[in-house]
């Protein structure tokens, strides 16, 4: 691997969240600062949210939404609008917190020479160097996963530079600061942190109102954290911090636990044991060299399954901040590319693990109270966008916490198909948090009006079956749920005036029409919503021969495709968004929501639907290059599949554009921050992996048995290779070329495959081998 494409690095401290440097291991987070007078941890716990348990849904809604039905199918989509925001929608989702930040002060800034600061993305470790007169300050930071524990490592040697000089003492006194109610004191060579999250999360309009219930039932989730200090030097555990001198070297450990046990329960009530086993814990850390072996073992089994090599200009004498910015005048850097494509896996291992909660809309890094958009699981594209690398890059573990969640959700979502609805099966609406909300938040119709997440977030339970041939998955856990799904949208569907069965009524995420002299968003359906419930049924179809059942359900699945209404194309040959063709308020918005069926599902394709692919590429020309970090990733997507490397490459460029740490603007487009993280802005992680996603489309692309290779490769990307991706069907792939053209392909799987290249179909019948093929 290149150097340049395996290093962040820095010749200067981070003054801004987005220029601090993230580590994590699935459930504790840490952004590293690394400033010489301080060290600040900005931490996190995965589990850390507010509220409670909750049951905040209008019963028999669906009264109200059986009269909106009928208000939208008659063509009165202002009055269904009122109607929906008056009476069907429901309550804001809680919030992910902050968990405190750990200062280490290390006295009044002093000049310091040789400063660099790195994160190696090879093994996951965050490193600070400096020097101050004669003496060389070494840190170095992870997080562990098997440790369940944050590790800093931190040293005062001579810096070699004089002859019989004195090395200055390591000397430090570490403080806790956070937001939330918090409780710092010593016992046994420990300080220990107790905390409360906050119970009461109430948003009104723009404003919060954040508080603590004294109730017990209305409680928050409770927690410990534990710091222990192991060093050379005199250690002091003061009323409330830790006290470091005489120094050579020092080792902190940082952990937490918390009495969150579930979506379903009390967590002051009903909570789990969480004291001892924070301490326990912290207490059977002490060599600092074996949790760094056993953390950088565990991290590589992940992080090298897959390599990218796309060249290289030799960059990596120039500080990361810096190539960024020089990147906005000049693009000739291959190495950006594979460097942002390394981090993006890197986010992936550390904020998605087994037994972690999902990666929320900032991953597991969040340094607010209120944090932008809650800081939840958005599911109306960004959460979903975050789970899009996993199975490509043959990471299936870390999908595990999101089909975690939406079996959960398949559970509580329930309820709200009942209330909402009045139909079986199960529903979810565009957020989820903590607590496992499916209702219709609050608001506007726009974003709260969009009962479609169960459906897509089944695509994900489907597609870890594609990728991984597990079957006892797709029998126990997928095909369930994609039924109950599937129940769901059945029951909700209605004829519309032509005779074809819709889901009315509907919204497109989140763009709005004009509509009588008003703004609208609620049609008699949308593309996107047929998209949904058309690729659901399909797969529930697929699952069900495979598992040779439900024949019956199968039948009438059969029946009803047949009945649904087909894709429409509008008068400038673009792919219709709404019902009708409507003019829309904002033509450059920022999501397609529209092109689901080109991206993520193949329900259009340039094989199979021609004239609809051209629709795709009409609409993606009408929509504009520009948009947020997350739209400017999905795009990528879009562009890839539509075989246009170059295209995809563009919006590739624009999601490397250099975005300043201060202050936010999304009108004027989306970018990467000094630290990588995506800049919506604010900070969203999901445009991070949708670049991966992209760049793995641009490269190599599978749909059932099929493998296409270098479907998109940009002129730019002239030579290289790619191992480790994993096609559907559990195929492993490896791919070279040169000059543009594909010179080699490794195959590893079980079964038949078709391999797709240049417009040529090649079969072959693999059988658990390596299979080489080279090309002239």
């Amino acid at each position: 691997m290149n150097k340049d494409s395996r290093m962040l690095w820095y010749d200067k401290p981070a003054n801004a969240w987005t220029q601090a440097l993230p580590v994590g291991n699935g459930t504790l987070g840490a952004m590293v600062y690394g400033k010489t007078d301080k060290e600040i941890l900005s931490l996190n716990h995965d589990e850390l949210w507010s509220g409670f348990p909750q049951d905040k849904s209008k019963k028999n809604s669906y009264k109200s939404f059986v009269e909106a039905r009928n208000l939208a199918l008659a063509g009165k989509l202002n009055e269904a609008q009122t109607r929906i925001e008056a009476e069907c929608l429901g309550a804001w989702t809680q919030a992910y917190m902050p968990l405190c930040d750990l200062v280490v002060h290390f006295g009044p800034k002093r000049k310091v020479a040789d400063y660099r600061r790195c994160l190696d993305l090879t093994d996951a470790i965050t490193k600070v160097e400096y020097t101050i007169n004669e003496t060389k300050y070494k840190r170095e930071l992870f997080a562990s996963f098997p440790g369940k524990a944050i590790a800093m490592k931190l040293t005062a040697e001579s810096s070699g530079k004089g002859k019989d000089f004195a090395t200055e003492e390591l000397k430090f006194t570490l403080s806790v600061k956070s937001e939330i109610k918090t409780s710092v004191y010593p016992q046994n060579d420990m300080l220990l942190i107790d905390g409360e999250c906050p119970s009461k999360f109430i948003r009104r309009g723009d404003k919060h109102d954040i508080g603590y219930y004294e109730e017990d039932e209305k409680r928050g989730i409770h927690f410990r954290g534990a710091v222990r200090v192991y060093s050379d030097g005199n250690v002091q555990y003061l009323s409330d911090s830790i006290k470091v001198s005489g120094a050579k070297e020092a080792v902190i450990y940082f952990t937490c636990e918390t009495s969150f046990n579930g979506w379903d329960k009390l967590p002051y009530l009903e909570g789990k044991e969480y004291k001892n086993t924070c301490i326990n814990r912290i207490l059977k850390l002490e060599d600092y060299e074996t949790l760094k072996a056993s953390h950088i073992a565990d991290y590589k089994s992940y992080y090298d399954r897959v390599k990218l090599n796309i060249g290289s200009n030799g960059k990596e004498d120039i500080a990361t901040e810096q190539r960024l910015k020089d990147f906005t005048k000049d693009k000739n850097d291959l190495g950006l590319y594979t460097l942002l494509f390394n981090f993006g896996r890197y986010l992936a291992i550390a904020s998605s693990r087994e037994g972690s909660q999902p990666s929320t809309l900032q991953g597991i890094w969040n340094n607010q109270l209120n944090p932008p958009w809650h800081s939840n699981y958005t599911v109306n594209i960004n959460t979903e966008m975050n789970y899009w690398p996993m199975l490509m890059c043959g990471m299936p573990e870390l999908n595990l916490p999101l089909v975690e969640m939406v079996k959960d959700i398949s559970v509580s979502g329930q309820k709200t198909a009942k209330d909402y609805y009045n139909a079986p099966g199960f529903v979810c609406h565009h957020n989820i948090d903590l607590w496992r909300h499916t209702l219709p938040v609050q608001g506007s119709a726009v974003y709260a009006f969009w009962p479609m997440a169960s459906g897509w977030l089944s695509r994900h339970l489907y597609e870890h079956y594609e990728y991984t041939l597990d079957k006892a998955f797709l029998s126990t856990t997928a095909y369930p749920i994609l039924k109950m799904a599937a129940e769901f949208y059945m029951a909700i569907l209605v004829e519309d005036k032509d005779g074809y069965l819709i889901a009315a009524p509907s919204t497109s995420p989140e763009n709005s029409f004009f509509y009588k002299g008003k703004t609208c968003s609620v049609s008699q359906t949308s593309t996107m919503t047929m998209s949904i419930i058309k690729d659901l049924f399909y797969n529930c179809i697929k699952s069900a021969e495979i598992l040779e059942l439900d024949n019956d359900f199968c039948d009438l699945l059969k029946i009803t495709l047949e009945k649904m209404l087909p894709f429409k194309i509008g008068s400038k040959g673009q792919l219709l968004e709404w019902y009708e063709e409507m003019v829309q308020i904002e033509p450059h918005h920022r999501h397609v929501s529209h092109l689901y069926a080109l991206h993520p599902s193949n329900l259009i394709s340039l094989e199979k639907t021609p004239e609809l692919a051209q629709a795709c590429k009409k609409t993606l020309k009408l929509r504009g290059d520009n948009g947020t970090g997350w739209s400017l990733g999905w795009k990528i997507n879009f562009w890839a599949r539509l075989r246009d490397g170059n295209h995809a490459l563009r919006l590739l460029d624009k999601q490397l554009r250099f975005v300043k740490s201060t202050g936010f603007n999304y009108s004027t487009g989306g970018g990467t921050y000094a630290n990588l993280f995506d800049a919506h802005p604010p900070f969203q992680i999901d445009g991070n992996f949708g670049a991966v996603s992209g760049m793995v489309e641009m490269l190599m692309q599978s749909t059932d048995n099929n493998i296409y290779l270098l479907p998109a490769l940009p002129d730019k990307w002239s030579d290289g290779s790619i191992e480790g991706l994993t096609a559907k069907g559990n195929v492993k792939v490896r791919i070279t070329w040169k000059n543009g053209k594909l010179t080699k392909y490794e195959l590893t799987g079980v079964g038949a495959v078709n391999v797709f290249y240049d417009d040529v179909k090649t079969e072959h019948i693999l059988s658990g081998k390596k299979l080489t093929i080279e090309l002239n």
